[in-house]
């Protein structure tokens, strides 16, 4: 294993970080905690060279893609490219994990709106990374692959995962993990077609963008639901044009809402998300945001702004004097549903009020019991006899 080939280097232990957060703050990492070495960007072929290197004994210099501490200094090598055809990197080997352990999870993971129905239905899930990247660039958002080409497996190999899945694992439940599975109507169609030609079913549930589909795409959704889609979870963020331009969605409220009904009327579940607290929040564009949320007939998943190291908001809120000390917030900061730093011209309290109260009277109005409405626990179905379906 990885931990038995560093004790052989080191026995005292070399400590390898990675992802977002050895991508974003480097420096923080290398010196505010005992990580040794920092693995930047993406690292399928980085980590598997640093570790050739530490076995054998040779300088870790020329690795690029790190960052990593000598004599006191925070030393950085160049930049490793993208690999550019992500078939050749494949599929996690599942093998390595303790799946007993994982699959006790399924149940929960598989939010839809089949296992919503269906509870006692013996869900086996695996998470699938179809695709790398996000050709969009919201000022909240971070990732590793930021500023990278939005890359895509090949059809021909993500049906091939799938049929891996099933035979070995028994899954019946894919989750597409990626940070968009989507990123046009071309691709869904490759993909309807592919999963037609197997010969078994699986379920499954991706995100996409908040307006990939219109009302002339129901035959296509109706079609796309027919190969196992459940639910499509895409995020509106928020209501506010002001927010939306800030926030660089480059995407209208009008779309958002458009593509809602087409997937209700193809017969898709649509889950979303919104944000609170962009500075030019108000109260107002806190209700106008739960508003298209009661139009669209949907409960979201609400987090309040959480600005992350790498994004554009999170250097606004240092250079206007919200966050002081840069450790120390790192240190606090955690689930976007807790509220961590204000960046807007309400008093705190007097937002968070707003939020839940208006969450709460959305929650009655769907038929939905919450103990919280912000720590939901994932897709709560709502109540179509209370709440008619929209039009």
């Amino acid at each position: 294993t990885i931990c038995d080939v560093i004790k052989k280097v080191n026995p005292k232990g070399t400590i390898i970080a990675g992802n977002s957060v050895a991508t974003s703050i480097p420096e923080i990492l290398l010196t505010k905690t005992k990580a040794d070495i920092g693995v930047m960007g993406e690292s399928d072929i980085t980590i598997v060279e640093l570790l050739k290197s530490l076995i054998d004994g040779l300088p870790i210099l020329e690795i690029e893609g790190i960052v990593f501490k000598e004599d006191g200094r925070v030393c950085f090598t160049p930049k490793r490219k993208v690999v550019e055809n992500i078939d050749s990197v494949g599929f996690p080997d599942w093998n390595i994990f303790n799946i007993s352990k994982y699959q006790e999870y399924s149940q929960s993971n598989a939010i839809s709106a089949d296992s919503n129905e269906n509870p006692d239905e013996d869900v086996v899930y695996y998470p699938l990374n179809s695709a790398r990247g996000c050709p969009f660039n919201c000022t909240f958002c971070y990732h590793v692959f930021k500023g990278e080409k939005y890359r895509r497996y090949s059809e021909d190999e993500v049906i091939g995962e799938i049929v891996r899945l099933k035979n070995v694992y028994k899954c019946n439940h894919i989750g597409f993990w990626d940070e968009l599975t989507f990123s046009s109507i071309k691709g869904v169609r490759e993909r309807i077609k592919k999963l037609n030609e197997l010969d078994f079913k699986v379920s499954w549930t991706a995100p996409i963008r908040g307006d990939l589909f219109k009302k002339e795409h129901v035959s296509l959704i109706r079609e796309l639901k027919s190969t196992g889609c459940n639910a499509l979870g895409y995020s509106l963020e928020n209501a506010s044009p002001d927010i939306l331009k800030a926030i660089n969605k480059r995407m209208s409220v009008e779309q958002f809402v458009e593509q809602s009904k087409a997937l209700w009327d193809g017969g898709i579940t649509p889950l979303t998300s919104v944000i609170f607290g962009y500075p030019q929040e108000t109260p107002e564009s806190i209700r106008l945001t739960i508003k298209v949320c009661e139009e669209c007939n949907m409960f979201p998943s609400v987090g309040y702004l959480l600005p992350l190291p790498g994004t554009p908001i999170y250097e606004w809120a240092k250079d206007n004097g919200h966050i002081k000390d840069e450790e120390q917030y790192l240190q606090r900061v955690g689930d976007r549903q807790d509220f961590h730093v204000n960046l807007t011209k309400m008093p705190t309290q007097e937002m968070i009020s707003i939020v839940t109260e208006e969450l709460g009277k959305l929650a009655k109005k769907q038929g939905l019991k919450l103990d919280s409405v912000l720590k939901t626990g994932g897709y709560k179905k709502v109540d179509q006899k209370k709440n008619a379906r929209i039009k």
